[in-house]
């Protein structure tokens, strides 16, 4: 097959795998990984990249994203439990699996055990959003496991090159390690640092918006390169800055800017995500071919012994260490009541594998220095997979069904806060006119038409929040019932007013060029509210 051709069929695959896992329960990674085995039967399909590019090209946009949307208030918050998770449990899980690699393969050592221990250890926070999207859970619970995803990529990462250092090198030393690792973290804050503040303050100098756009590429994939030539860990780089610039974004980037960066973006770490999945899932079948020398049953021991492992650690370091500490340490308990055991259950069931396992896994080298084949680079592959596919499967399917039958809910916290920030940016907002209303110079009937609107807005929120008349999707504000309902409203009013516009034009009566930019209005309004019209 041509490579034209092979494009093309990678496309249509990303197209059909995505409406797929849309309308079912199946994760979406999890989705393209199997669309990529099917892709793999079709002749000419063999699309490989080459493993010193897979880190650079596909974590700084997709670690990029994830810092820039996270909360650093609820961050702060969760510290202590997020470090725990994202610090602790990496390395308890590096050990745990590395000993059981040690045991399963003899001939392996702790330098092997360590490698593939640091690349199945960190847990992916966007995987787990996807199969959480049409329900709710505490918002302290998704705080830490977004948390816990952001820094164990870092923490994972770091052990995962000291670990292919020892193996490339045949030595390893505890005391360069933990100097590096020291460096590491205080180079790679420092380089995340400059380029994130550096960005928010030549950004407000650009005028033109699709430079704007492309420029947003350059803190993740500058601190990346950078922190990589120095021989740090770009990780955390890519973390950092993507901290700095979302905590200034609402300053710097005005609201004809935001939706279609916000366009882009998710359009590329979709595309990221799915495109690893699916080159895995095409290399699977030549991965099997070249392990066997191992009988297929060994195989399905192997990697079910190394899922179960990684999955119990999970267990056993949450529960240990959510009563043990308390137990040890009485004074947390002074500090707040102790986490329900639903939320523990979750916190420990939500422990999938996704896209930097899987680009960990496919960046060991081919040879080592010497010319010699890697070792056991494909068995590390082919039990990386494993766990990537049974938490995504097994895991990812469930945790709808195990969230309904715990019977979580939202936290009602999220309501009052919502309820506060528009009741208060209203209220100022009527000030302003107010004031306004003094300037002799200000059209009269164009203030009256705003005032009534915002009087609309405060008489609609009331003195509290209420109860939603249907609940919206994690990760949305749950408007007030009158909000919602007013929503609903403004749907049917612009999809009458769309269906003209496009008509007219239709009918020739006017230009594509008067449609559009009616159509962008129209799009921009119905931006407000959780379903478009």
């Amino acid at each position: 097959m041509s490579e034209p051709l092979a494009l093309l069929s990678i496309l249509v695959a990303l197209c059909i795998c995505a409406l797929v896992a849309q309308r079912s329960q199946l994760a979406p990674p999890a989705a393209f990984l199997f669309g990529g085995l099917g892709l793999a039967m079709v002749p000419g399909i063999d699309i490989k990249i080459e493993p010193e590019y897979m880190l650079i090209i596909f974590l700084p946009p997709i670690l990029m994203e994830a810092a820039f949307f996270t909360s650093i208030r609820d961050f702060r918050r969760n510290l202590r439990a997020i470090i725990l998770m994202a610090v602790g449990l990496v390395l308890v899980t590096a050990v745990a699996v590395g000993g059981m690699m040690m045991w399963l393969i003899p001939g392996t050592t702790w330098a092997m055990g360590m490698l593939l221990g640091a690349i199945v250890s960190p847990p992916d926070a966007a995987a787990a959003t996807a199969a959480l999207k049409n329900v709710h859970i505490p918002r302290r619970v998704m705080t830490i496991l977004e948390g816990e995803s952001l820094v164990n990529d870092a923490s994972g990462l770091i052990l995962y090159k000291f670990a292919l250092v020892a193996v490339m090198t045949a030595s390893f030393s505890w005391y360069d390690a933990s100097i590096q690792f020291v460096l590491s973290i205080l180079g790679d804050s420092a380089i995340g640092f400059v380029l994130g503040y550096g960005f928010v303050k030549l950004f407000p100098y650009l005028r033109d918006q699709s430079v704007g756009i492309l420029t947003t590429f350059v803190p993740p994939y500058g601190a990346y390169l950078i922190a990589e030539s120095l021989h740090l860990s770009g990780v955390l780089a890519v973390v950092v800055a993507g901290l700095v610039v979302g905590w200034h974004a609402p300053s710097i980037f005005h609201s004809k800017f935001r939706i279609p960066a916000e366009a882009v973006w998710k359009m590329v770490v979709f595309f990221m995500n799915a495109l690893v999945f699916l080159l895995i899932g095409i290399q699977l079948p030549d991965l099997m071919t070249r392990l066997d020398e191992y009988p297929l049953h060994m195989l399905l021991i192997m990697s079910f012994t190394i899922c179960m492992v990684t999955i119990l650690i999970r267990f056993i370091y949450v529960y240990g260490m959510t009563f043990g500490a308390r137990r040890i340490f009485p004074r947390l308990n002074r500090r707040g009541p102790l986490p329900a055991w639903q939320n523990l259950f979750i916190i420990s069931w939500t422990g999938l594998r996704g896209v930097v396992t899987l680009a960990t896994a496919l960046a060991l080298p081919y040879h080592l220095p010497n010319g010699e084949p890697f070792p056991y680079r494909d068995i590390i592959i082919f039990l990386a997979v494993s766990v990537i596919i049974f938490t995504l499967v097994v895991q990812g399917i469930s945790l709808p069904w195990l969230l309904k039958r715990l019977n979580l809910r939202f936290d009602p916290g999220l309501m009052y806060e919502e309820w506060l920030a528009r009741s208060h940016a209203t209220k100022q907002a009527l000030s302003v006119l107010a004031e306004l209303e003094k300037d002799s110079t200000v059209h009269k009937p164009a203030l009256d038409r705003i005032r009534a609107h915002y009087h609309e807005r405060l008489e609609s929120l009331g003195d509290g929040p209420n109860t939603p008349l249907e609940p919206t999707e994690r990760g949305e504000m749950t408007n007030h019932p009158v909000i919602q309902a007013e929503n609903r409203i403004w749907q049917e009013v612009l999809k009458q007013e769309r269906d003209i516009v496009v008509n007219l034009r239709r009918q020739f009566f006017i230009s594509d060029d008067v449609m559009h930019d009616i159509l962008r209005e129209m799009d921009l309004l119905a931006s407000r509210f959780h379903h478009t019209a």
